[in-house]
Formats: structure tokens, sequence, C-alpha cells
């Protein structure tokens, strides 16, 4: 027995001391911490890239879409452009003649229906301004054209007579804006009668020489006054005389546009001579 005991000894000791041999390494069973850290990050580093390149392609797509809403606004608004110049430019005539009679109505004040002083196919704009606070503020029939792009898209008010006039500048005048009406025509074009009623004055206009004022009681309304200034009176009417509208002759356009710079002419293709309609309580 103690012999295979020490040949056992022998034999385990042999193994220890023999040439090369490694002794065996015990394997760990604790986690690699290190390891797992390091996967932990490129997952993460993975997961900021891919909302990186989606943040990426979420902008590059909203910019695509944004330069194509802004191209369809730029396409629209020039379409909207040309046409609204294209609709100006049909506009320069104030009135459709073919469409307007002698006694067409332009406006309406204190109860008076004030027809064309002169024949449509004379008409060569229409402005309204103020011209003292003792008028009474006029109603225009048509479409006010002097309003901007944006206004004139909201705006009513066409006509059959397919009416256009401009609201001018105050210039300084006081007075409703519509207190009183340009109604542009060239020099020597006949002035008619814009109200049926009864002439109770013709006196010299201060503003220019050799032109007069004719001032009409109309009679659906006399406790006012119509009155056509800037006329030359060698007309068919006198003071007390009746006269009708859109048929009685009062004189003729006097040639204001050297002494008064009219502010017409900012608004219309000629010179801007005109004969002024406006309507006055008498109380």
């Amino acid at each position: 027995m103690r012999g295979v005991n020490a040949q056992r000894a022998q034999h385990l000791g042999d193994r220890r001391e023999a040439p090369g041999h490694q002794p065996a390494t015990r394997k760990s069973t604790r986690p690699d911490r290190a390891g797992d850290r390091t996967g932990s990050n490129f997952i993460e580093l993975r997961e900021a890239r891919k909302a990186k390149r989606g943040e990426v392609y979420r902008r590059r797509r909203f910019m695509a879409v944004s330069l194509l809403m802004l191209g369809a606004v730029a396409l629209v608004f020039a379409v909207f452009v040309q046409t609204r110049a294209s609709d100006t430019a049909e506009r320069a005539v104030p009135i459709d003649p073919n469409n307007a009679g002698p006694d067409t109505v332009l406006a309406e004040a204190a109860g008076v229906s004030v027809s064309t002083p002169v024949r449509p196919a004379s008409l060569t704009g229409l402005g309204y301004h103020p011209e003292g606070e003792s008028l009474a503020a006029m109603e225009p029939r048509g479409k006010n054209i002097s309003a901007n792009v944006f206004v004139g898209l909201l705006s009513r008010g066409e006509t059959p007579e397919r009416i256009h006039y401009y609201v001018m500048d105050a210039a300084g005048r006081d007075g409703p804006e519509t207190g009183a009406v340009d109604v542009g025509a060239t020099p020597g074009t006949t002035v008619y009668a814009p109200v049926t009623g009864t002439v109770t004055a013709i006196r010299p206009d201060p503003m220019v020489q050799n032109a007069n004022i004719v001032e009409i009681k109309p009679d659906v309304n006399p406790d006012v006054r119509l009155s056509v200034a800037l006329v030359r009176s060698d007309g068919d009417a006198g003071v007390n005389d009746s006269v009708t509208a859109g048929k009685t002759e009062l004189g003729t356009v006097a040639d204001t546009a050297e002494v008064l710079d009219p502010q017409l002419s900012s608004y219309t293709a000629d010179a801007g001579n005109h004969v002024t309609v406006s309507v006055s309580k008498t109380g």
C-alpha cells in the first residue's frame, strides 16, 4: 500500500515538473463590464447617428416643400399681376360708351341722382375729391380703381355701364373725400345738365378766366344745389330756365390745364381738363 502511494506521488511530481507544461488557468465567471460598456456606447452612437440622419432628412424635406410652396405663390402672384395689369389697361376708359346712355347716373348725393355732364364716349376720367365741408358726400356708382391690389380684390360695385373711378388724394382740402367729382373731357366738349331742375345762378368761376359755375336746383330735392364748375356758359340754359338731365346743354368744357395743373391728369393719359360737379345744402 505504501508503495502504491509512493508511485502516485512520484507520478504527480513528474506531471508538475514536465517541461513545457503550463498550469491550467481558471476561467473567470465574473461579467466583462468593460465589454458591456463598449457595446452600450456603440449602440448609443449608432442611435445618435440615426437620429441625426433623420433630422437632416426632415430639414431637407421641409426646405423642398417650402421652395415648392414659394414657387407656387410666385407663379400665382405673377399671373395675378399680369391679370391686374391687363384689367387696368381695359379700365383706362372710365365708362363703356356702348352700354351707357347720355344720362347715365355717376353717383347719388342727398337724394339726387347725378348724371354724367358729358357724353360717355367723351369721358377721359372720373376723380372724386374733397372740396369743402358744406358739400354732401357722393355715393359713386361703379368700381373704385384707385384702391390697392388687395383691396381691389374685395371691392364690389361693377355696373352694366362699367363705370370706373378714382378717389383722389385730398391735397389739403377739407370735407368728404367724395364731396366733388372731376369729370374729365377735352376742352370744347359739350356739357349737359347732370340733373333735372331749374338754373338758379350762373356766376364767374374764380379759378379760371372766362369760365363759369352753373348752379341748379334739382326737382327731386329743392333744398340742395348742384353746381357744375369750369364751364364756358355758351349753352341753351340761362338763369331760371328749366333743364333736363343728359339733354339740356349748359356750355362747353373750359381749357384749364395750363392754369390749374389739374390733379386729374395724374390719373388719366391726357392733360386732365374737366368740369367739377358737387352738391351742397342751402340751409
